[in-house]
C-alpha cells in the first residue's frame, strides 16, 4: 500500500481528485457521499466519536467503504466511514471488527482497531439480535454518526495504517505461495472458535456460490457484448475465456456443490487475495480487510488464498500446490488439517474463484466510466488473471 502524503487540514481531496473542503446539503431522502465530508467534519468525528484528536490525510482506494488517511499523536491510522445496507447492517460490521480482533489476539499482523466512545452502533447490534449485552465483555469498534447535511447516519471504524505494500504490485520471492498457505493456515487456527455472524451473509464472493456466480457473470458480459459494449479487438478473445469460465463453473457446480454440507465449516477471512496481504523484506507483513468475512466451508480460506498465488507466476500450478503444501505442514496434527475430501477439492475451486475474479471485474470494467479507479483496478485485474486461466483450464 503506498504512503500518501498528508493534505492541509482545511483542503481535503477525494477519491475523484475534486475539492471535499466545502460541504454541500442533499435533497431530503438522498444519502450525502461519504467523500464529499469535509476535513473539519472528519476530525470532529474523531474527537467526538473515538477520542483521537486527528490530522486529516487523503483518501485512500476503496472498493465500498470510503477510506481516509489520518495521522495522530505520531501514528498513523486510517478511516472508514460506509453506510448501512441490507445486507451489511450495524451488526453485520460490529460482528466484522470483532472478527479483526480476533485475529489480531492471536498474533496475526492485522491492524489494532480504536475503540469507539458512542455505543449506537452495538445498541443497534442488540436490537438486531434480539439481545441486550448485559454481562457481555464488548468493546465497540464502530460508531453511527450523523452525517452533517445528511438524512442517514454513517457507520465509522478507525484502525491503524499497516505500512507495506500489496503483494500484488511487489516482486515476491520463490516462497511467496508458501507462505500465504502458513497465513491461511493461521488464519483458520485464529478463528476456529469464533461465534458465526448474526444473520445469514452471502455475496458475489461467496465460496459456496463460486460457480452460480460465474455463469450470471458471463451472462451479463454477454448481454453487453450483444448490445456492442464490448470493442471488436477483444470480443472473440473474451468469448474463448467466458467458454472455459462458463465450463469450470459448471462443474463446481456439478462436483463441488454437492459436496459442501458434508465439510467442516468455521468463520474465515475469505479473501486473502494479493491485494488484502501485505509484503515487506521478503515476507507477508499485513492482513488487510475482513469485509468477506463469514462462516463458510473451512476448506474457502486456502482455496481462496491459493488462488492467487497462480498470479505473476510463469508456474501457477505448482504455486498453487506450494501453498496447499505449506498449509497441511503448518497444521499437520492439529484441527485445521484438512481431509483428503477437502484437499480434492482445492484445485478446481481456486480455478473457479479465479474465473470469478476474471469475469467480476471484466463485467465491471465493461460497464465503469474510463475515469473510474475501478475500471483500472479491472484492466490490471484481468490481465493477469485470464492468462493463468487460460493455461490452467484448457
Amino acid at each position: 500500500m503506498c504512503i500518501c502524503a498528508m493534505a492541509p487540514a482545511s483542503h481535503i481531496r477525494g477519491p475523484d481528485g475534486t475539492d471535499s473542503s466545502r460541504p454541500t446539503r442533499y435533497p431530503e431522502r438522498m444519502k450525502r457521499p461519504l467523500h464529499t465530508l469535509t476535513a473539519a467534519e472528519l476530525t470532529e468525528i474523531c474527537r467526538t466519536h473515538f477520542g483521537l484528536d486527528a490530522e486529516v490525510g487523503d483518501f485512500l482506494p476503496g472498493e465500498i467503504a470510503i477510506n481516509v488517511r489520518l495521522r495522530a499523536a505520531g501514528r498513523d491510522y486510517v478511516l472508514k466511514a460506509e453506510y448501512p445496507t441490507r445486507t451489511m447492517g450495524p451488526g453485520h460490521i460490529d460482528w466484522i471488527t470483532r472478527v479483526q480482533e480476533t485475529a489480531a489476539r492471536a498474533g496475526l499482523p492485522v491492524a489494532g482497531q480504536v475503540p469507539a466512545l458512542t455505543d449506537a452502533a452495538a445498541d443497534a447490534v442488540a436490537a438486531e439480535a434480539g439481545h441486550t449485552r448485559a454481562g457481555e465483555e464488548h468493546r465497540p469498534f464502530v460508531a453511527s454518526v450523523d452525517v452533517p447535511a445528511g438524512t442517514q447516519p454513517a457507520l465509522i471504524r478507525i484502525q491503524e495504517y499497516l505500512p507495506g505494500r500489496v503483494a500484488a504490485g511487489a516482486h515476491l520471492p520463490e516462497n511467496y505461495p508458501a507462505q500465504v498457505g502458513r497465513t491461511a493456515a493461521a488464519v483458520v487456527n485464529a478463528l476456529a472458535g469464533m461465534a458465526g455472524e448474526p444473520g445469514p451473509m452471502v455475496h458475489p464472493w461467496s465460496f459456496e456460490t463460486t460457480g452460480a456466480n460465474v455463469l450470471f457473470a458471463c451472462q451479463r458480459i454477454a448481454s453487453l457484448e450483444a448490445a456492442g459494449q464490448v470493442a471488436a479487438e477483444v470480443s472473440g478473445q473474451l468469448s474463448g475465456d467466458l467458454a472455459l469460465a462458463r465450463a469450470a463453473a459448471q462443474r463446481f457446480e456439478a462436483d463441488i456443490v454437492p459436496q459442501l454440507d458434508g465439510l467442516e465449516r468455521q468463520v474465515v477471512h475469505q479473501d486473502l487475495n494479493d491485494f488484502n496481504l501485505l509484503v515487506g523484506d521478503g515476507k507477508i507483513t499485513g492482513i488487510i480487510d475482513f469485509g468477506d468475512a463469514r462462516t463458510a466451508p473451512r476448506v474457502a480460506e486456502l482455496a481462496i488464498a491459493a488462488a492467487y498465488t497462480m498470479l505473476g507466476t510463469d508456474r501457477p500450478l505448482t504455486a498453487l500446490r506450494q501453498a496447499v503444501a505449506a498449509y497441511q505442514t503448518a497444521v499437520a496434527g492439529m484441527p485445521a488439517e484438512l481431509t483428503e475430501t477437502e484437499l480434492g477439492l482445492i484445485e478446481h475451486a481456486a480455478f473457479t474463484r479465479l474465473c470469478l475474479n476474471a469475469c467480476i471485474w471484466t463485467s465491471r470494467t465493461l460497464t465503469a466510466r474510463a475515469d473510474d479507479p475501478r475500471a483500472a483496478y479491472g484492466r490490471e485485474r484481468m490481465k493477469r488473471t485470464w492468462p493463468v486461466l487460460r493455461e490452467v483450464l484448457r
